[in-house]
């Protein structure tokens, strides 16, 4: 049967790693720390389908971490500022739309992280009434 397609304005979740700079009284100590990313679908959509009033989301649709990611502990900062963004990855092989294939909830996105983006984003949702295999 297949898995809810996604839109603009779906949800994406992740778990990211961030080099932060811990200031210690000999320096700052680079760190890798997990930071959330909980965005949303938001660019490299297909305006020309709409699925529920939404633009449809399709492979290389980008999501924006919002809100964007903040180094921890106070008085931290990123070694790289992070982008907050992420990429979908891996969408359907069967239904394409616009050229690409569209993407459903469940499917990978890559996502920010140090030292290089990282496919540990999930498409979550919503989950609408239209499905793709």
């Amino acid at each position: 049967m297949g898995n809810p397609v996604a839109t603009m304005n779906s949800q994406v979740m992740a778990t990211d790693t961030h080099i932060v700079l811990v200031p210690t009284p000999g320096g700052p100590v680079p760190t890798p720390l997990p930071h959330i990313f909980s965005g949303a679908i938001m660019g490299a959509t297909v305006p020309t389908v709409n699925i529920g009033g939404q633009a449809a989301a399709v492979q290389d649709s980008i999501a924006f971490n919002n809100p964007p990611h903040i180094p921890m502990p106070p008085g931290a900062s990123f070694q790289a500022p992070p982008n907050n963004q992420g990429k979908v990855i891996l969408a359907s092989f069967t239904v394409n739309v616009g050229g690409k294939g569209l993407a459903r909830v469940g499917d990978m996105v890559e996502t920010c992280n140090d030292p290089a983006p990282l496919p540990v984003g999930t498409i979550t949702g919503p989950a609408g009434t239209v499905f793709a295999g």
